[in-house]
Order: C-alpha cells, then sequence, then structure tokens
C-alpha cells in the first residue's frame, strides 16, 4: 500500500550537523545503533525519536550510512506514525520485520520515504519500538542491503537493544529533571532570603501545608487584618480555588468557601492573579474597578468585606499559581510598605507551594530512575579509586547469585572469574591513566557458585580537577545472547547437513539407481538371447560388467563424500586430493590443488569443516558453473590459520539474486563460522566465481573438539 502523505516532510534544521545533546541521551542512542550495526552485522541502524508533538518520529542517530546524499535526507525526514517501517512499528507498539522493503505490501508506504529507502539500497529490515512505561519513546532499525537476511533472532536482538536504549534515554532525562529541579530549589532557597527576618521560622517547617497556614496566620497577625486567606489555580483551569483560610475559620465557613471558584480577572483575586500585581481597595463592595459577580458580593456581605488587598502567588517561570488576601471589616487604606510585606509573604508561599510541587516531583523522579534501575537487565555499579565497589545495582544478583550488598566495598575482581582477570585488569589500567579513554570489553564474572558467566563492560572514569577519583558503568550479562548465537550456528549446521543428505540422495538415484536400473534390463536381454544368440548375449555381458564397475566406483565415491574415511588418518590435504582426483575422473573436470599447509596438523573439526566448504564449493561447479577449470588452493596452519580458496572458470552468479533455496552458500558460512572463520563469495558473470574461506590462528575448537590424528 502506498499513499502520498504530506505529512512525510524533510525537516528544516540541519539535523546532520547539530552536536549531541547529553541532556537527552543522544550518546546512549548513537551507542545502540552502533551496537545493533555491530552485533547483527548490518550495513546500517537508524533511531528516531518522538516528535514534540507525539504525532511523528524524527531522526536521533545512525550507524553505518557511508553516503553523503542518503545520511542527510535520511536524517531530516519526518516520519508519520502509520507511514512507513518506523512509523508502523512505534503505531503498532511491535516489532517489524520486512524481508524486502521496497515490495512489502503489509505497511503503508510514501513516496519520500520510498525514495530515501531506494536511494540507500535498503532491502530487508528489523524495527522495534522503544517503549518505557507505555510511552512511546521512539523506534531502533537494523537494515541489510539483501533482500530476507532479517529473521526472529534478530528481532529479538534489535528489540533487547531497543529496551536497552529506551531504558538509558529515560535514566538519562530523568536525571537532567533531577538537576534541573534541584538547581530551581536552590534559586527559591536564596530569593527566601530576602525575607528572612519576617520567615525564618517558617523555612524550618517540612510540611508544606502548615507552612501555608503559618504565613496565612502570620499575614493576618503582621498587617493587622481581621482575616486572611489563600487561593491556588485549579490545574488546568481558569480558577482560583480557596485552599487555605485562618487558622481559626469555623467549620461550616470552611466547606461554604471549599466550594467556591474566583475567576480569573473576576473579584479582587481574580484581578490580581489576571493582573500579576498587587490589588487593594478602601471598601470592597463600593469600588467599581472590582470586577463582581453575585457570588462575588454574597461572600463579601457574608464575611464582612471591607478593605481588602490582594498579592500573586508568582511560580519559577514568573506564571501565577494563586494568590493571597487579607481583608478588614472596617474600610481603610492599604499602606505601601503593607502591599509590599504581602507581596513578600506571597513570595514565601509561592515558594512553599512550589518547593512542595518540585519535591513531590523530586520523589517521583526518583521513583522512576531507581525502577528503571533496579529492573534494568544491565548492572550498574561505580568504584571508589582503589577499584572498591561503591554502588551497584540489583542486576548483580541475577547475573552472579550474589546479593548487592555483600559486595559494596569488596574489590571488582572478586566478582571477575579467576581465568579472565588479566582483561578487566588491563582495562582497568588503562581506564585510570590519562586521557582516561572510555573502555568496553568481555570477560567472565564468577558466580557464587564458581562458575562463568559471560559479560561485556562498559566503564567510564570519574574525573575531578583532571584527577581520577574512580569509575562507573554498566555490565550486560551476554548469556542470552552466547545462547541465541549458539542456537543459530546450529540452525544453520542443522541446515547445510540436511541439504548435503538431500544431495546425496539426489546422486544416489541420479547415478547408482540409474546404473542398477540399467543392469537388470541388461540382465534380462542376456536371458533372452542365451538360446538365440549367444555371441550377442555374452557381448550384452561384457556391458553388464562395465555397468557394475561404473555403479561400484560412484557408490565409492558417494560413500567418501558422506565421510571421506581417509581424512581423520591421512589429513586434509590428501583428502582434498582424493577428492579432486575422483571428480576429474567421473565428470572430466581438470581440478588443481595447490596446498601449503604447516606440519602440525589442525584439529579434527577444522579439517572437516575445511574439506565440506571445499566438497560444496566443487559441487556448486559441477552442477551449476559449466566450468573447465577448478583451482583449490589450501595454506596455513593451526598458529598460522588457514585460508582455503576454490576458484573457477565457469558462467558466474551474481550473489546477490542468488533464488531462494539455494542454501549452499549459507550452509558454507555456517561452517566456516563455526571454527571462528569467515566465508567470501565472489562471482563475475561468464568470467567465474571464488569461494574463501579465512580462518584466525586458534580457532575456537568445539565441545569434544580433538586434534586431527590423535
Amino acid at each position: 500500500m502506498v499513499c502520498d502523505d504530506p505529512r512525510v516532510t524533510r525537516s528544516s534544521r540541519r539535523l546532520r550537523d547539530a552536536p549531541p545533546d547529553r541532556s537527552t541521551g543522544s550518546d546512549p542512542l548513537q551507542r545502540a545503533a552502533d551496537e545493533a550495526a555491530r552485533l547483527l552485522r548490518a550495513d546500517g541502524a537508524i533511531v528516531y525519536l518522538m516528535a514534540p508533538d507525539g504525532d511523528a518520529l524524527v531522526w536521533a542517530a545512525d550507524a553505518g550510512i557511508s553516503a553523503t546524499p542518503e545520511r542527510a535526507w535520511m536524517r531530516s525526514l519526518v516520519v508519520p506514525l502509520g507511514v512507513g517501517m518506523f512509523g508502523t512499528a512505534v503505531a503498532d507498539r511491535a516489532v517489524r520485520i520486512t524481508v524486502d522493503y521496497p515490495v512489502d505490501t503489509t505497511f503503508a508506504h510514501a513516496w519520500m520515504t520510498d525514495q530515501v529507502v531506494r536511494n540507500a539500497g535498503i532491502r530487508s529490515m528489523v524495527v522495534a519500538p522503544m517503549i518505557v512505561d507505555d510511552e512511546r519513546i521512539g523506534a531502533l532499525g537494523v537494515y541489510s542491503s539483501q533482500p530476507g537476511v532479517m529473521g526472529e533472532g534478530e528481532a529479538t536482538l534489535v528489540r533487547a537493544l531497543a529496551d536497552h536504549a529506551a531504558a538509558s534515554l529515560v535514566a538519562a532525562r530523568l536525571l537532567a529533571e533531577l538537576d534541573t529541579s534541584r538547581a530551581e530549589l536552590a534559586r527559591r532557597v536564596d530569593q527566601e532570603r530576602t525575607l528572612r527576618e519576617i520567615t525564618a521560622h517558617l523555612t524550618m517547617l517540612r510540611d508544606p501545608a502548615e507552612v501555608l497556614q503559618r504565613i496565612v496566620d502570620d499575614s493576618r497577625r503582621l498587617l493587622g487584618a481581621d482575616d486572611a486567606h489563600l487561593t491556588l489555580l485549579a490545574e488546568g483551569s481558569e480558577f482560583l480555588v480557596p485552599a487555605v483560610l485562618a487558622g481559626d475559620t469555623d467549620e461550616e465557613t470552611h466547606r461554604w468557601l471549599a466550594a467556591m471558584e474566583f475567576p480569573l480577572g473576576g473579584g479582587i483575586n481574580g484581578l490580581a492573579a489576571s493582573e500579576r500585581r498587587v490589588i487593594w481597595t478602601r471598601e470592597y463592595l463600593a469600588d467599581p474597578r472590582i470586577p463582581q459577580a453575585p457570588e462575588d458580593r454574597d461572600v463579601a456581605i457574608r464575611m464582612g468585606l471591607g478593605a481588602m488587598a490582594a498579592a500573586p502567588l508568582r511560580g519559577p517561570h514568573d506564571e501565577v499559581i494563586g494568590t493571597l488576601a487579607i481583608s478588614y471589616r472596617d474600610p481603610r487604606d492599604v499602606p505601601l510598605e503593607d502591599q509590599d510585606l504581602l507581596q513578600g509573604l506571597a513570595d514565601v508561599a509561592a515558594i512553599a507551594v512550589t518547593n512542595s510541587r518540585l519535591w513531590e516531583d523530586l520523589r517521583a523522579s526518583e521513583q522512576r530512575y531507581h525502577y528503571l534501575l533496579t529492573r534494568a537487565p544491565d548492572i550498574a555499579w561505580q568504584t571508589d579509586r582503589a577499584g572498591r565497589f561503591t554502588f551497584l545495582s540489583d542486576a548483580i544478583d541475577r547475573a552472579s547469585g550474589r546479593a548487592m550488598d555483600s559486595l559494596i566495598g569488596e574489590h571488582f575482581m572478586t566478582i571477575v572469574h579467576p581465568d579472565s582477570r588479566s582483561v578487566p585488569e588491563e582495562a582497568y589500567r588503562r581506564l585510570s591513566v590519562a586521557p582516561f579513554p572510555e573502555q568496553t570489553y568481555r570477560f567472565f564474572l564468577q558466580d557464587v557458585n564458581g562458575r562463568p558467566v559471560p559479560v561485556e563492560m562498559r566503564a567510564v572514569a570519574d574525573v575531578e580537577d583532571e584527577e581520577y577519583r574512580g569509575a562507573h558503568g554498566i555490565i550486560r550479562d551476554l548469556r542470552e545472547q552466547v545462547r541465541l548465537e549458539d542456537d543459530l550456528r546450529r540452525q544453520a549446521s542443522d541446515l547445510a547437513s540436511a541439504r548435503e543428505r538431500a544431495r546425496l540422495a539426489q546422486e544416489l538415484h541420479d547415478s547408482v539407481t540409474q546404473a542398477l536400473f540399467s543392469m537388470t534390463l541388461t540382465t534380462r536381454s542376456v536371458e533372452l538371447l542365451l538360446d538365440r544368440d549367444p555371441d550377442a548375449a555374452r557381448q550384452m555381458l561384457g556391458e553388464l560388467r562395465e555397468l557394475e564397475r561404473e555403479a561400484l566406483a560412484e557408490m565409492r565415491a558417494l560413500i567418501f563424500e558422506l565421510r571421506p574415511a581417509n581424512l581423520e588418518q591421512d589429513g586434509l590435504v590428501q583428502a582434498l586430493r582424493t577428492h579432486a582426483a575422483g571428480i576429474q575422473g567421473r565428470v572430466g573436470l581438470s581440478v588443481r590443488v595447490d596446498c601449503d599447509m604447516s606440519d602440525e596438523r589442525a584439529s579434527l573439526d577444522v579439517e572437516t569443516a575445511l574439506y565440506r566448504i571445499a566438497q560444496e564449493a566443487l559441487h556448486n561447479v559441477v552442477k551449476h558453473a559449466e566450468a573447465s577449470n577448478v583451482a583449490i588452493q589450501l595454506a596455513g596452519g593451526p598458529g598460522l590459520g588457514f585460508r582455503l580458496v576454490v576458484e573457477d572458470d565457469g558462467k558466474g552468479f551474481d550473489p546477490a539474486i542468488v533464488p531462494t533455496g539455494h542454501v549452499g552458500i549459507a550452509g558454507m558460512r555456517a561452517r566456516a563460522s563455526q571454527i571462528g572463520g569467515e566465508l567470501r563469495v565472489t562471482s563475475i558473470v561468464d568470467v567465474g566465481s571464488r569461494v574463501e574461506v579465512t580462518v584466525p590462528p586458534g580457532p575456537p575448537a568445539s565441545v569434544g573438539d580433538t586434534p586431527a590424528g590423535s
């Protein structure tokens, strides 16, 4: 479905030139994009955040986008909710996967986003919404230029990264709110000092209701008034409501006034609030300057109001949040100094109200931050300059089985497994030396039972006056990630094995079964010719023997492919030469094998994987390439690493459009990954193809792995 949505626009801001905004958490978002692209080996990753109006998404961070025009377009897009992969994922609050973006009809397209997708070469993509406490923060997307490479495994990892990025962003915002709240409190306290001679005793009171009651009572006492009251602006309305009355007001009057509402601009309280200054009158009911509704006159008559004065309560941004008023039963003047004192007391009341609200907001922010911190999957930590823990989040218990309280004051190495101590020791040493670079490294924690737990740590130095004071950071438990990666490798291996079995079954049907059928027909012909034409029968027996030899050779070749008996005994080089000779004898293809190997044998798992990759590559050449020559090059050893190349002069192919179901390349890549190697396939149409496998020195051995020939 394609829509021409006019809301999909390019932002007029030069977002790509804007500096990182640390207060909004741009750094965590950039790290999320970088990690997503790296962990999924994707072509790129993008983070979009909700725009201030909440109806669209704007760019926040990206990784892997190298082309300047595409990067500029992508960073300037404004994407409405419900449009494109990002808008759909956020609107649906669900992870979205597409195997081929340009032709996917499961979400609404827009011409501008599609143009950017085409220019950037985006095909498959996973987008996960960033949601915290049911609030939509934005979305993290990872894409590839290859169709069909993103699936549920990638979606799970992107979802985890999106959740962590959202939590980090909200935590950063909460910290910023905390700093702002504290700064506001400090500013208001400084203003309060100007009236300390009058209100010093009030600042010692902790209960805001008690503070406001004292202000109202002291206003009446200090100004010699007969009554006093305080109103507050009802949230989201244009009305002032009585909040605090003088302490000796009777209960019936309390209930009656509590039901009143004074509109802004109406009555003396509404006039003081709307004009943002002290308003006073010698005689309330007789003053034409005071707008009075019928209910205002009722209040004035019942309360016996004569002279009055009202001062606005001004909030931290000079907004009016209420009024403080005094009244006299008889007409009289209100001197300027009394007006100033009333305004000063109103400012003190405003401070009390604002502080109360700020403290409530602060407590709520701290509760939200503590909630995120205690429930985040990562372990937050902090150490002093000696490396002793001064803070640990509750997640340490989930990762190691050790309580947070038991580790405070302990050295950080107490949680590190003995087999991997050298890595964090060296990283921590570099962290404490100028210029104090941020460190990211992997090692093993030690759980309460002594078992290793794979983790990744990010550490930042705490520096004061260019002097190292300690460090802080996060530790991420990698057990689930390792398990998912192992599952993916096993699935790829199982798929490759299944394909090999299917191929061998097809070969058995195409060669041996056909040969046996031909032998059956030839035997029947011999039976018919024995009596009538013995010479012809003898000739047919010769053909039968030839068919038997061919079938036997074919069967031996297939059995060798199933498990080359000489691989474990004679080694990889001899097995490749034997297999090459077999193919050359069977199909007439010229296969040259060049080897430059060290004397030391690799493990059987490594040799088997390299043999199977070469076998699969040769099979593809025989079946698809129509080649005349094939060259196999093998070099290296366990201490040097390995390099295997299979190159042909066939018709070639386009690796980007390999038909669905042809999983030979995927199987070879899975085998290379199992031994820590990397597979690269290159091909030029009408020129030939090249399969290259590189394995670094000392590739990781599988469980139960043994050296070949041991």
